[in-house]
């Protein structure tokens, strides 16, 4: 399974996605995006990476699992010829929740 990336991550990759029912976000005071869960949201542009077992490792030290900064789950990435494919994605974890008051949804 591949893994869908955004903000600081995204390297102009050439495959590309699109998650839908999240918000890109900046929590509280933090100069890096996250995505949290929303039904309403705008969605994401995302870049598929291809990894394995080890970089997934290396990914979730990078996004602070352990220290519940981010999570790492699975979502369905909507790819350009309208079909899908089930990423490995980080999402929001409970440290930057703890800053929910104050997410700002990043412009288009």
């Amino acid at each position: 399974m591949r893994l869908a990336v955004y903000g600081t991550l995204r390297r102009n990759r050439i495959d590309r996605g699109r998650v839908e029912g999240f918000s890109l976000v900046f929590p509280g005071t933090q100069s890096f995006p996250a995505l949290i869960k929303n039904p309403k949201g705008k969605g994401a542009v995302v870049e598929l990476v291809n990894v394995d077992n080890e970089d997934l490792l290396e990914y979730d030290i990078y996004e602070n699992v352990d220290g519940g900064l981010y999570i790492r789950t699975t979502v369905d990435v909507h790819l350009s010829d309208s079909s899908k494919e089930k990423c490995w994605i980080y999402v929001a974890g409970p440290q930057l929740w703890q800053s929910s008051d104050s997410f700002t949804e990043v412009p288009d």
